[in-house]
């Protein structure tokens, strides 16, 4: 992989995880949809838990940083997108508590590419929409 192909982390939440595969996640991803539009096709996409309650995702950026360098990619070319299950209220969950510590550790480690936000399923969109769930953005 080059600096030029990119690499999109999603970061989930650990919690959820036991109950979510993360399937329609990655889909939307190879599909190209919602939050995903527009990435070119030799990006590359991996995902990652929050490392459990408090948002103790450090030891894993520092892995990645490590192997990013070793791999002689740039930080500029990985964009961190947090799940839906992190950044929104949804059938999982209200929205972590702890997602604007997990953004400042990102943004210290030097990663500055940062979206919130994955697959948006149209049962969720609907209770948006009718005021069930709090609007997100």
């Amino acid at each position: 992989m080059d600096n030029e192909s990119g690499l999109v982390v999603i970061i989930q939440c650990e919690d959820v995880l036991k109950r979510c595969s993360g399937f329609l996640c990655m889909n939307d991803f190879y599909a190209r949809e919602g939050k995903f539009a527009g990435y070119p096709e030799n990006t590359r996409y991996m995902s990652i838990s929050c490392g459990g309650c408090c948002g103790n995702i450090t030891v894993k950026l520092e892995n990645l940083s490590m192997r990013l360098r070793k791999a002689n990619i740039s930080k500029d070319s990985v964009t961190f997108h947090f799940a839906s299950c992190i950044c929104s209220e949804n059938s999982h969950r209200l929205p972590c508590p702890f997602m604007n510590r997990m953004k400042a550790l990102l943004q210290h480690k030097g990663f500055g590419n940062i979206v919130l936000g994955t697959h948006i399923s149209k049962k969720a969109q609907a209770k948006r929409d009718a005021g069930i769930y709090r609007k997100w953005e």
